[in-house]
């Protein structure tokens, strides 16, 4: 194996193959370091060899981006791999990017009409639409990863253990450890598009007669993102977060910064929700169920008519009642509002991002042969039910 480099890099994978996890998802360490092999805590190692990576066209409702630009795909093939990269024919029209722009790239375009080669690398940017995935779920060969956007804490559909089914391994791009600046972090990328664009959507909604004040929950960049764009807005401002040191760097922007307790969170927030008209919510653990943060005492307190905007409704939302990609309308009229892909109505600059965070990925985490060294680790793994 060719090594390119020594990090760490903390990845959750779901490794769906039924006689390894017994019917539960576990998590994984990837290190690119080959010594580490021989470290007294690894309990078990596989080389994995894919043959070509695959991007498959987006498919739920008004999904534009695509996982790999021509742009992104030209560098990984000029300056790191030497295996196919397939473009489903379509996959970058909604972005403004030609099957022609691959192939010029160096990308074979291809029309997903029969069984796709197995040892493949599937990119994707999100989960399939339903009946997209029946399609795909009869295409997929053995010895199939895909790496995605994939929902695995959404425990309102199936997705997960229909490709359990199917023995796909699932790397799932939202439970990587990464820090926010990791240039490989994609879910970092599409949140800073998310926090700007839900507060945009919240102001939008809102439609009471007492004046715009905004409180976000959540310091990552999503909430970040959101905090800072309101106060570009010249909009009162309010930013709530769990990490005292923080404060530093959020009150030298000029916006109010409150850490959270340990404990009670709900009740903690509950006291400044009398005049706050907007609420974003964007806290959130890797590979942990959000925390109940806005509950129903909440809605008794906040104005008539105000707008909250959960933009952590995939890891099970921090707003009582918030469903995926809905707006519920509760007590005195106030909206919970849930976009799963903000970042999707702007398809073209979201796959610019995407996809570089991807290059940056998979340069170091695959070989120029097309091998991947998983080493799954009995004490840094975690688990997700």
């Amino acid at each position: 194996m060719v090594i390119f480099g020594i990090f760490s890099l903390h990845l959750l994978i779901f490794s769906l193959k039924p006689n390894m996890t017994n019917g539960r998802v576990y998590g994984t360490l990837i290190k690119k370091k080959l010594n580490l092999i021989q470290n007294s805590f690894l309990s078990w190692s596989d080389k994995m060899k894919i043959d070509q990576i695959i991007v498959l066209k987006e498919s739920r409702s008004n999904e534009g981006r695509v996982a790999l630009t021509p742009n992104a795909v030209s560098l990984l093939l000029k300056k790191h791999i030497s295996i196919p990269i397939m473009i489903e024919s379509g996959a970058g029209h909604l972005a403004g990017l030609t099957d022609q722009e691959y192939i010029k790239a160096g990308a074979t375009v291809f029309t997903l009409n029969s069984e796709l080669p197995s040892n493949s690398l599937i990119l994707r940017v999100k989960c399939p639409s339903p009946e997209r995935e029946r399609l795909e779920n009869k295409l997929f060969s053995e010895n199939t990863i895909m790496m995605g956007f994939l929902d695995p804490l959404d425990h309102d559909t199936s997705h997960i253990s229909r490709w359990k089914s199917q023995g796909i391994t699932l790397i799932a791009l939202e439970l990587l450890h990464l820090t926010s600046e990791d240039p490989r972090n994609a879910q970092a990328a599409m949140s800073r598009f998310a926090g700007e664009l839900a507060l945009y959507d919240a102001l939008k909604h809102y439609e009471g007669s007492l004046p715009k004040k905004v409180m976000v929950i959540g310091t990552g960049p999503a909430g970040f993102s959101a905090a800072i764009t309101a106060r570009n807005m010249q909009l009162p401002i309010q930013l709530f977060g769990r990490r005292e040191h923080y404060r530093k760097k959020i009150e030298d922007e000029g916006i109010i910064y409150h850490v959270l307790p340990m404990e009670n969170q709900p009740d903690f927030i509950r006291a400044y929700l009398s005049d706050q008209t907007i609420v974003i919510t964007a806290a959130r653990n890797i590979g942990e169920k959000s925390p109940i943060l806005i509950d129903e005492k909440s809605f008794a307190i906040l104005p008539p008519k105000s707008v909250i905007v959960d933009l952590s409704a995939g890891e099970g939302g921090s707003v009582i009642g918030s469903r995926q990609d809905a707006i519920k309308i509760v007590e005195r009229d106030i909206k919970i509002i849930n976009v799963s892909g903000y970042p999707k109505t702007l398809p073209k600059e979201a796959s610019e991002a995407f996809s570089q965070c991807m290059v940056n990925l998979l340069q170091d985490i695959i070989d120029p042969t097309g091998h991947i060294d998983i080493i799954f680790h009995s004490k840094l793994t975690r688990e997700t039910r």
